[in-house]
């Protein structure tokens, strides 16, 4: 048994290991051969399938994501970072369910409210699915939280925009950048929004005078006679001016060169 227990820590220690430095294939190998064994102890087992979801959703198999997190959650089902990872997981899935994802977003919250990143996301999805206000509320609490970060201001300011407030996401991104006048990713966020808010200016000012040009009347010509209706104008003759020139001489008679005859 203790040979047993020495492997899963080294494997376990390996597969955390690639996992930090980015060797995401290889880490899923050395994971995936420890899901595999039947008599894992519990907390090595957790962590085993909870790695394995975040190698997944890195790679963007969201179906097995969700598989390994539900079987972490039978392992713990209070952990507020599985239940925002199974939100993710649907949320970025074509194929997920929207309620789904709100549902654990919403759990994960009550196991920790003071996470930007969760009231972020989930502000930004109940936005999509019709809860204004709260998903509003939970992106100001987010910037709340922490004022000074420029993912939870621009997650702020994206959902200002879905509720057709961009005076109040202006008003967000001027107070964050008079409190960080100098910090490049608050600057990206004001150049963006100015730039997003040019284009929709542009798009509705295209489609205003398309619809002006379709309410102004159509003024159609006078049927006349052929030649009312098409004025022929005079041809005007071009005239050549050359210098005098001498006329070419007649061909010259080509001479043949009979052979030499001889006489008798």
């Amino acid at each position: 048994m203790s040979k047993m227990l020495n492997l899963t820590d080294q494997l376990l220690s390996r597969g955390r290991f690639l996992q930090e430095i980015g060797r995401t294939l290889d880490a899923e190998r050395v994971l995936g051969r420890l899901a595999g064994w039947r008599q894992l102890p519990a907390a090595a087992a957790e962590e085993t399938q909870a790695r394995l979801a975040e190698l997944n959703i890195r790679q963007r198999h969201f179906a097995q994501a969700r598989r390994h997190l539900a079987a972490a959650l039978t392992h713990n089902t209070k952990n507020a970072r599985y239940h925002y990872l199974m939100a993710v997981a649907h949320d970025q899935d074509e194929h997920g369910d929207p309620q789904t994802a709100l549902d654990h977003f919403r759990q994960a919250l009550r196991l920790d409210a003071d996470q930007p990143r969760y009231l972020g996301e989930f502000g930004i999805l109940a936005l999509c699915l019709g809860h204004n206000e709260e998903g509003l509320a939970a992106l100001r609490r987010g910037v709340d939280l922490a004022p000074d970060d420029p993912e939870a201001v621009g997650k702020l300011v994206e959902g200002l925009c879905l509720a057709e407030q961009p005076a109040q996401a202006r008003l967000a991104l001027r107070s964050a950048l008079f409190r960080n006048p100098r910090h490049l990713g608050f600057r990206k966020l004001w150049n963006d929004f100015q730039f997003e808010q040019l284009c929709e200016e542009q798009e509705a000012a295209r489609q205003q005078n398309r619809l002006d040009d379709e309410d102004e009347p159509v003024v159609l010509p006078f049927s006349g006679t052929a030649a009312e209706a098409v004025p022929v104008k005079p041809s005007r003759r071009r005239i050549r001016h050359d210098g005098p020139s001498t006329p070419t001489p007649p061909h010259t008679p080509r001479r043949i060169d009979l052979p030499t005859r001889r006489h008798a």
